[in-house]
């Protein structure tokens, strides 16, 4: 993108997040890391560190209906990444949107909990906005909540991934980073099949934000344009790319953010 060339606009429906490090803040350093201009509708508000989070206070439908409006009046959006979804009544507001055609290339990140086991969300409010799903990217707990059995195995992510896009999404990445070993894996299902994105490991503990990055860098992609096995093969090395950046940082003493300005070889 030119210096002066505008941007394409990536809207962002999630939480915030008060240590910085995940739902809206993450999103909109994401999008601004890759040259998108992004817009943030809040969903709730966590009062949270890398440790702990100690509160999470849902915003009124109402407000939640407004600051959507608000954005879709004006601004012209290519992509959608959607986050932390409160309550159901917050999410029919937003499949009404979808169903209208005003969310385009939607990205669902179904976040059910944190990684400290709060839980945020609720899967009834993900099931009613899977269907206009472009791409839906839950970790391997968040799948085990939506399909009703538990998720153990890259072989259990591919399982899931299928069934979950029986229920409308275009693709489904299943990320595996929660699984441990050497390797992680994540199983991406498209309609050509399943195939597995298989990479060595990152020694860090600054991980805090990483499926919110993800999903974020999905959708600045797609908003620019890119097919949709692309943009998450591109996700994947961004994520990489912030993981190493943030490798030695030590901000916090729990699960330190990720560096959303890395130097991006590894992403090209």
């Amino acid at each position: 993108m030119t210096p002066h060339q505008t941007p394409h606009i990536v809207l962002t429906i999630a939480g915030s997040d008060s240590s910085g490090g995940a739902g809206i803040q993450a999103d909109l350093k994401t999008f601004a890391a890759l040259d998108c201009y992004g817009a943030s509708v809040i969903t709730a508000v966590t009062s949270q560190n890398t440790k702990n989070i100690s509160d999470v206070h849902a915003l009124p439908p109402s407000v939640v209906a407004a600051q959507l409006g608000a954005v879709l009046e004006d601004l012209p959006i290519s992509a959608v990444k959607i986050g932390m979804v409160a309550s159901g009544e917050i999410a029919g507001n937003i499949r009404a949107r979808a169903r209208n055609g005003e969310l385009p290339r939607m990205v669902l990140d179904p976040v059910l909990t944190a990684s400290t086991g709060r839980r945020l969300g609720i899967v009834s409010a993900i099931e009613r906005l899977l269907p206009y799903a472009t791409v839906a990217t839950p970790n391997v707990d968040e799948a085990s909540a939506l399909v009703g059995w538990q998720v153990a195995t890259p072989a259990d992510m591919a399982g899931a991934a299928a069934q979950l896009a029986s229920q409308g999404p275009q693709c489904v990445v299943v990320t595996g980073g929660d699984l441990g070993g050497a390797e992680s894996v994540d199983a991406v299902w498209t309609a050509n099949g399943t195939r597995f994105m298989r990479a060595p490991r990152i020694p860090t503990g600054n991980t805090h934000g990483t499926g919110c990055t993800f999903s974020a860098a999905i959708a600045a992609r797609l908003a620019q344009g890119y097919p949709v096995e692309d943009s998450i093969a591109y996700a994947n090395r961004y994520v990489r790319a912030a993981l190493l950046g943030a490798q030695d940082w030590r901000i916090g003493s729990g699960a330190g953010p990720l560096n959303h300005f890395p130097r991006l070889k590894e992403a090209t």
